[in-house]
């Protein structure tokens, strides 16, 4: 893989703790990469956090950040609710965006993000699409190794505790949907490779409103579904089981891999339940966080690199739609577009 010849450089909105943990130790660790400026409301926090990771400027304001005219790239680590309001502003200031996840709160709301320039790049931070192991699983489905697939399932949940964190705020993109189900949604249309026709979902709120669980079906058409679970108030669990023609595919640890043990697709072409005929692809363990800013750097100098753009987001979010529809109606709710 040919390196960039410059890394491009970084400016985080927001402390978040997915900035502090996660995207500031990827960015340091990318060779396509350098943090550049952190900003933040508190102009303390955003010192603070430049100085534990070497970051040479910090900001006590988004605006004076975007102002920078050395910052290249944005990453957005702020609540669901100002992602679109900030990648906006972002552009408006020349520079390529990347949003943490769900880029928006509904389908709508990227009208926000029409007519940028379009030599900017700008996408949703899913990070575990770059990882080389759903990198490989695409191009078995692509290629239809096995057959075409035909059934998804999936589940993904944790206990959340931490009673001021706002995913426990509706207005603010709280619940277990917004910061799960996005992920299994854009599982499942990776897998299929399509967009949903229509969408089931069941949610259980809690007082506050936000979904605690949610059960959701798409159906893709050609006898194609998928099915999946999330929660933020039982056990961790994190699995995807694909099911195609002539194979069945788990993941393990499917939506966060193993950063010191390998990492797994399990391939079971057994033609009857009595026995069993398995084989695993092993992929080195991996920072997928550091892929992700790696591969989005690619990107902004030119490369050929994995990337996913507003259309994508968009109709990631337009699976969101149906499924709060769904939730509130209690039957089918088309995805709209399809």
């Amino acid at each position: 893989m040919p390196m960039i010849a410059e890394p491009v450089r970084w400016g985080i909105l927001g402390a978040a703790r997915i900035a502090d943990g996660a995207i500031l130790p990827a960015l340091k660790n990318s060779p396509t990469c350098l943090p550049w400026a952190v900003a933040a409301r508190d102009a303390d926090r955003a010192r603070a956090m430049a100085e534990r990771h070497s970051v040479p400027r910090s900001y006590g304001s988004y605006d004076a950040l975007l102002a920078d005219p050395d910052v290249e790239a944005i990453y957005i680590a702020l609540p669901n609710h100002l992602h679109i309001e900030w990648a906006r502003k972002a552009a408006d200031a020349g520079k390529h965006v990347l949003i943490e996840k769900p880029a928006a709160m509904r389908a709508d709301e990227f009208s926000a993000l029409d007519r940028v320039d379009p030599a900017l790049r700008i996408a949703e931070a899913f990070m575990v699409r770059h990882q080389p192991r759903w990198q490989h699983l695409r191009k078995l489905m692509q290629d239809r190794t096995y057959g075409a697939p035909l059934t998804f399932s999936s589940l993904l949940s944790f206990h959340m505790t931490k009673v001021d964190d706002f995913r426990q705020t509706p207005d603010m993109g709280g619940g277990a949907y917004y910061d799960l189900g996005c992920y299994t949604a854009m599982a499942a249309r990776f897998v299929f490779g399509a967009e949903p026709l229509r969408a089931m979902a069941l949610m259980e709120r809690n007082t506050a409103g936000i979904d605690l669980f949610t059960s959701v079906i798409l159906d893709f058409g050609a006898r194609r579904q998928a099915t999946f679970m999330v929660s933020l108030a039982q056990a961790s669990s994190q699995s995807i089981e694909i099911v195609c023609e002539r194979a069945f595919l788990t993941l393990p640890q499917a939506y966060v891999p193993s950063q010191t043990e390998p990492n797994l697709i399990i391939i079971d072409t057994s033609t009857d339940h009595a026995r069993s005929e398995t084989h695993a692809v092993e992929f080195p363990a991996l920072d997928q966080y550091e892929a992700e800013v790696t591969n989005f750097a690619r990107a902004v100098r030119g490369f050929d690199a994995p990337f996913y753009g507003i259309g994508d987001a968009r109709a990631n979010a337009a699976v969101a739609d149906a499924v709060f529809a769904s939730a509130r109606s209690g039957g089918w709710a088309d995805v709209k577009g399809h």
